[in-house]
């Protein structure tokens, strides 16, 4: 989930269509029609618009503000992990795609990973209000020192790199840390040009990934009036015929 936003343009057949309200998590809040940049991310939003023939009018909230509105009834909401506490008062669509929750640190305070003890110590930065999975939400309260930050990579990019992280939480949809880490590397003098990187310094993302997050759309339960069921269809036809990339959900 990166802060880099693409303009999302609508068909010429949109202004024919009935608009449903779809909220997704931006650190830029003004009302630009824009969704991060993410691949699967706009080809899931775009094939879920077409199937279901509604022209989605975008609110980019940070996460927090996001999850409020959702749960005020604001609209359909996409981007978001299912727990058993939102699913409590949301209705939950299939996953439309899965992302690998890695961890970013500086190459020169690199550690090894493989479970969340090896964190015991560490100033973890990660997007207020968002969360993976009940055993990392258990460990918060007792094991990790967590560092709240704003849906915004460049400031969460250089929280780590002036070392008021130690590392830094990043979701993505890539399974291979390198092409993440080099999409990092290559992405911070564009997104962050006033911030130079350290001499003989870069970021690395450490092998064994966190978290394996399945995103999906969501609604107010009491507001839905059929569009999970609707969104359910269009995923399992775009997972079947490759519209949409296939989730595994035994990982």
């Amino acid at each position: 989930m990166t802060a880099l936003p693409l303009i999302f343009s609508s068909t010429s057949w949109a202004a024919e269509l009935r608009k449903e309200v779809l909220l997704i998590a931006e650190s830029n809040t003004t009302n630009s029609p824009q969704v991060p940049y993410n691949p699967v991310f706009q080809q899931a939003v775009g094939y879920v618009e077409k199937e279901l023939q509604v022209q989605f009018e975008y609110r980019r909230y940070p996460w927090n503000r996001l999850l409020q509105s959702l749960n005020e009834g604001e609209g359909l909401a996409f981007g978001l992990s299912k727990t058993r506490e939102r699913a409590q008062t949301l209705h939950f669509s299939l996953p439309a795609f899965a992302t690998h929750v890695w961890l970013v640190v500086r190459s020169d305070k690199s550690f090894a990973f493989s479970r969340l003890s090896d964190l015991q110590g560490k100033t973890v930065g990660m997007v207020r209000g968002s969360t993976y999975g009940d055993e990392f939400n258990k460990a918060k309260a007792s094991l990790l020192l967590i560092e709240d930050d704003v849906y915004s990579l460049p400031s969460r990019l250089k929280k780590l790199l002036s070392k008021r992280t130690d590392v830094m939480l990043f979701s993505h949809h890539d399974p291979d840390p390198r092409k993440v880490e080099a999409m990092l590397n290559k992405t911070m003098p564009e997104i962050a040009p006033d911030t130079p990187m350290p001499p003989g310094v870069t970021f690395k993302v450490l092998d064994h990934f966190l978290f394996v997050d399945y995103i999906h759309f969501a609604i107010l339960a009491s507001q839905d009036k059929g569009i999970i069921e609707q969104i359910n269809k269009a995923i399992k036809k775009g997972q079947q015929d490759g519209s949409m990339p296939a989730v595994n959900l035994s990982r």
